[in-house]
């Protein structure tokens, strides 16, 4: 993979990373980087079946099964971490949810689990994983989205968690800049993942949506996940160690129009 033969085989020797929804799409292409770039990767998620296969034949990643959702199983998560390697010195906050919900429509259970997943399960993480990386002067870097900044019809509660998510990236950046800890964000645009497969789309609605949103890229396609990975990467790196609060949109120029 280009993205991987660009990158310097220790960058992140020995280094302990946990990265939540793992075991597909940006954040399994993430965790394969960080494995290749010599780090202990723990990547987290609600499947055990596709944890099982994101891990097969990977030595340096690990899977766990958890709701990060849920602060206990944040908790547990670190916790984890800290039992296999002593240490932690990066968080990436990939888990999310989508959800089309307008105004007409939103339901109740829509607003709720949309902001439980996006916005409190990056909290309860990070506020769980504070003291391990206060400790190794540690990153967060959280997994936005182009409409956590660009308005969006049909799809606004999604889209607004993810606008939580980028200004508490920025809050936190503040918050946490006397322990040393880094925090910013990458938000990416359409990308080749499993997400429309996983919302039960019918194969000729998803190829429609895939031609809609290449049309609409000023660059002509959709992302491919390691072009995402790469960025979340070098947030995490020694390249990035006087940069914070950061949101780093990794979209093909969609933000643009």
């Amino acid at each position: 993979m280009k993205y991987l033969q660009q990158q310097s085989q220790a960058l992140f020797d020995g280094k302990g990373i946990i990265i939540t929804g793992g075991s597909s799409g940006i954040g399994l292409a993430t965790a394969q980087l960080f494995a290749q770039l010599g780090g202990h990767v723990l990547v987290v998620g609600r499947r055990s079946e596709a944890l099982s296969e994101a891990t097969r034949g990977h030595e340096q990643i690990m899977g766990m099964v958890a709701d990060v959702s849920r602060e206990e199983d944040a908790t547990a998560v670190v916790k984890q971490a800290l039992d296999l390697w002593g240490h932690l010195d990066v968080l990436v906050n990939n888990a999310g949810m989508f959800a089309l919900a307008s105004l007409e429509t939103v339901t109740s259970d829509q607003a709720t689990s949309l902001f439980q997943t996006n916005v409190l399960g990056p909290t309860w993480l990070s506020k769980a994983a504070l003291e391990a990386l206060t400790e190794t002067k540690g990153a967060i870097v959280n997994v936005s989205s182009t409409y956590g900044h660009k308005p969006t019809a049909q799809s606004a509660y999604y889209a607004a968690s993810k606008a939580a998510l980028e200004h508490l990236t920025r809050c936190w950046a503040l918050e946490l800049a006397s322990r040393g800890i880094r925090v910013n964000a990458v938000a990416p645009g359409p990308t080749e993942t499993p997400l429309l497969q996983q919302m039960g789309l019918s194969a000729p609605t998803i190829e429609t949506i895939k031609q809609t949103e290449s049309k609409s890229i000023p660059l002509g396609r959709r992302g491919e996940p390691e072009e995402v990975a790469s960025w979340i990467v070098q947030l995490a790196g020694p390249a990035a160690t006087w940069i914070t609060g950061q949101i780093i949109t990794v979209d093909g120029g969609l933000e643009l129009i």
